[in-house]
């Protein structure tokens, strides 16, 4: 990992955000890029200039405010030795996002979040769940406070269809820092019932098709939905991380709907870690 791409609003749950960043930054050596985007009325821009220029006098005070944020918000001592960039653009949170991640060969987003109370402030609701469906690179929602950070046990839940391979791979890529226990979690459900044997079948199959890995434990699990089904298991085992695969307009993991999707990301209280499969 080289790049880290850490979305910033200046509150408390950006900072957490931070402090994740530096610890995996620390461990792989990679530098962070801080962003923070900025609704600037179309008078005070000038887009022949380039991307949204600042060129009025509001546009340009409302930059230097911003960049004397991120003086006092980066002067922290867990960023030392880290190499850190800010990038303050005016842009839609969401393209503005994903477009820099895209544009400048980020190898993952981290955004903080309020754990059961949503995803508030800077990333209102469903801009941040629109980041996690949308995002091509993995996205790692924080929940929990910094401090209490690390992956040892990863639930990945999957339907486990060769659709899934290209993002499970770099889930993959993302994980094998840490080299932590990983629970491949099919939940079984009365609305899309199958046995255990058609079940294990599907997930031996898929296993065929991604690289080896020692710390692989195969999961059958029945529950009344899939959401339960995820946050029980995850409970269950006392979970770090719960890992998802998206599939853009449609929805987490592809057979949940939007509501069920925002639910887990927005309810769970755990980390999630995600990323947008492959049409």
């Amino acid at each position: 990992m080289k790049k880290i791409l850490v979305p910033v609003d200046f509150s408390p749950k950006s900072e957490e955000a931070l402090k994740v960043a530096a610890n995996i930054a620390k461990m792989t050596g990679a530098e962070i890029h801080t962003i923070h985007l900025i609704d600037i009325p179309e008078s005070e821009i000038d887009v022949t200039m380039g991307r949204y220029v600042p060129t009025g006098p509001v546009a340009i005070r409302m930059f230097e405010q911003t960049h004397e944020q991120f003086d006092e918000f980066l002067d922290k001592d867990f960023l030392n030795g880290i190499t850190v960039y800010e990038n303050v653009l005016v842009d839609n949170p969401v393209e503005g996002i994903t477009e820099f991640a895209e544009k400048n060969d980020i190898d993952a987003i981290v955004i903080g979040s309020h754990g059961t109370t949503g995803l508030e402030d800077f990333f209102v609701g469903s801009n941040t769940e629109k980041v996690v469906r949308t995002s091509k690179i993995p996205v790692l929602v924080i929940k929990e406070p910094a401090d209490k950070f690390k992956i040892e046990k990863v639930v990945y839940a999957s339907k486990f269809t060769d659709e899934n391979i290209p993002a499970f791979k770099k889930l993959m890529e993302f994980l094998k820092i840490f080299k932590p226990e990983i629970h491949l979690l099919r939940v079984n459900t009365i609305s899309n019932f199958k046995s255990t044997a058609e079940l294990e079948e599907i997930m031996n199959n898929f296993l065929k098709k991604v690289p080896e890995y020692d710390c692989f434990k195969k999961v059958l699990y029945d529950d009344y939905t899939v959401q339960e089904g995820i946050f029980n298991y995850s409970d269950r085992i006392g979970a770090d991380l719960i890992a998802l695969a998206t599939h853009g307009r449609q929805g987490i993991m592809h057979f949940l709907s939007d509501s069920i999707a925002e639910r887990i990301v927005n309810k769970a209280q755990k980390n999630i870690l995600t990323i947008k499969m492959d049409k």
